[in-house]
């Protein structure tokens, strides 16, 4: 009977330690940057998305960009893109908007983020390379990493 009950801890927290291990973002008490699918919106040429960024890496990040890819409703690529986030100061909550010409937001089945642009080479000892990244959305677009 002991030995079935150490058995179910061990169970537990290898569980707890697996899940930890797949969400960088929370083993690091929060650490990184948040980015947030706020809204999209039609616009005259396109679909304007407007994002949340938020950085708790530690460090302010003089230049932040991501890339992205866009799936059709099927599941199919769409295109794949950098956002330039531009300066993202430590501590700080800042908004974005990036503009996705020739389509509908409606069109918009998902967003993946690649990672985190220029992260190769000489560039990849960048804070922004090395730091956790989460992703929420607020839209019926989902937003993922």
């Amino acid at each position: 009977m002991r030995f079935a009950r150490q058995l179910e801890v061990f169970a537990a927290v290898s569980l707890t330690v697996a899940a930890l291990l797949a969400n960088p973002a929370h083993a690091a008490d929060g650490k990184g940057v948040t980015l947030e699918l706020n809204k999209a919106a039609a616009a005259s040429n396109g679909c304007l998305l407007t994002f949340v960024a938020s950085n708790a890496t530690g460090a302010a990040l003089p230049s932040a960009g991501f890339e992205f890819v866009l799936f059709d409703k099927e599941g199919l690529v769409d295109r794949m893109t950098v956002f330039d986030f531009g300066a993202l100061p430590e501590e700080k909550t800042v908004v974005r908007q990036f503009q996705i010409p020739g389509g509908t937001c409606e069109s918009i089945g998902s967003i993946l983020v690649n990672g985190a642009s220029g992260c190769s080479g000489a560039t990849a000892a960048s804070p922004l390379c090395a730091a956790p990244l989460s992703t929420a959305s607020r839209t019926p677009i989902n937003f993922n990493k």
